[in-house]
C-alpha cells in the first residue's frame, strides 16, 4: 500500500504536468530535450521524464528514480509556485524563514536544525568542506558565525547557512537565511522542505569524509 508521502508525490506530479513544459524550461534556464528536463538541486544533477513527470537524480554515472517526499516537493513547488513569466529578482538581503509566516504561525526552524546543529558540535572544518562539496561558497564570517556559507539550492536561487559551534555558555547553532523575495518562489512550507534536504546533504558529505 502507498504511503501518505507517495500519494503526495503522485499529487505532486499530476500538479506539475499541468504546466507547459517549454516555458517552465525558457523561464528557469533549464535544458531539455524530447524526454527530459534537467536541473541541478543542491548540486545533484536532476530530470524530469516530460511524459510522467517522474524526478531522477544523479547518482554516480546512473540516474534513479527519486521518491523523497522532500526533494520532490521542493522541485516541484519551485517550478510550479510563482505564476510569474520570468524568474523574479532576488533582493540580496537575508531573512530568517519566520519573517515570512503569520505571527505564531509555524514552529521555529531551529526545532528542525538542532539536531544537525549537535551533529557538527565541534566539526567546523568538516561542516565547512560539506559546504564546499555542496557548490557552496565559504564567506567571510557574519554575526560572529563559526560558518557562513552560501549554497545554491538551485543555480538561480541561493540559501545562506550560518553555524555557531558550542561552547561554555551555549549549544550549537545552525540557522539557514533566505532572500527576502522566497515567497516569490516558494510555498512558505516548502522553505522546511529544502532546508530540511540541505542539512541532511550536509550531514551524509561529512560522515564520507
Amino acid at each position: 500500500m502507498a504511503s501518505n508521502y507517495d500519494k503526495q508525490v503522485d499529487i505532486g506530479k499530476s500538479y506539475f504536468l499541468k504546466y507547459d513544459q517549454e516555458k517552465l524550461a525558457v523561464k528557469f534556464y533549464l535544458e531539455m530535450d524530447e524526454r527530459y528536463l534537467y536541473l541541478t538541486y543542491i548540486g545533484t544533477p536532476c530530470r524530469i521524464e516530460r511524459v510522467t513527470g517522474t524526478v531522477y537524480e544523479k547518482n554516480g554515472e546512473a540516474y534513479t528514480e527519486c521518491r523523497s517526499y522532500e526533494t520532490v516537493m521542493t522541485i516541484y513547488d519551485m517550478l510550479c509556485h510563482s505564476s510569474e513569466p520570468e524568474l523574479p529578482p532576488l533582493s540580496g538581503k537575508w531573512t530568517l524563514v519566520a519573517n515570512f509566516a503569520a505571527a505564531g504561525a509555524s514552529p521555529s526552524a531551529d526545532i528542525f536544525s538542532q539536531k544537525y546543529a549537535d551533529y557538527f558540535s565541534g566539526k567546523v572544518e568538516e561542516l565547512k568542506q560539506s559546504c564546499i562539496r555542496l557548490g557552496g561558497q565559504i564567506k567571510p564570517r557574519l554575526a560572529g558565525a563559526d560558518v557562513t556559507a552560501e549554497i545554491s539550492a538551485f543555480p538561480f536561487f541561493p540559501v545562506l547557512i550560518q553555524f555557531w559551534d558550542a561552547d561554555d555558555e551555549f549549544p550549537a547553532q545552525i540557522k539557514i537565511m533566505w532572500d527576502d523575495q522566497t515567497m516569490r518562489y516558494l510555498n512558505f512550507e516548502t522553505t522546511y522542505y529544502l532546508q530540511g534536504d540541505l542539512l541532511e546533504r550536509l550531514k551524509m558529505f561529512a560522515a564520507k569524509s
